[in-house]
């Protein structure tokens, strides 16, 4: 099922539930979003590669070296 679609009916079936009901269903979803990053927080930490790459990358911004980095806002918009 498209995004678009389970979006509309997750808002149709928002809509015919109490206040109450709303604020629980509001913290299953961070509760779901919060899980999710903490996934990918372990993904990453548990790659050595992805971490000898944030180890080395600290210790040459540590050093000053920072030419070698490219700045966040080029690579927002070549994203």
């Amino acid at each position: 099922m498209q995004s678009t679609t389970l979006k509309r009916e997750a808002k149709k079936a928002i809509e015919e539930l109490s206040d109450e009901k709303i604020k629980v269903a509001i913290d299953f979803m961070d509760y779901l979003k919060e899980k999710e990053e903490m996934e990918a927080t372990l993904e990453i930490l548990s790659s050595h590669e992805l971490m000898a790459q944030i180890e080395e990358a600290e210790k040459a911004i540590k050093k000053g070296k920072l030419d070698e980095f490219i700045p966040w806002g080029k690579v927002k918009r070549n994203v």
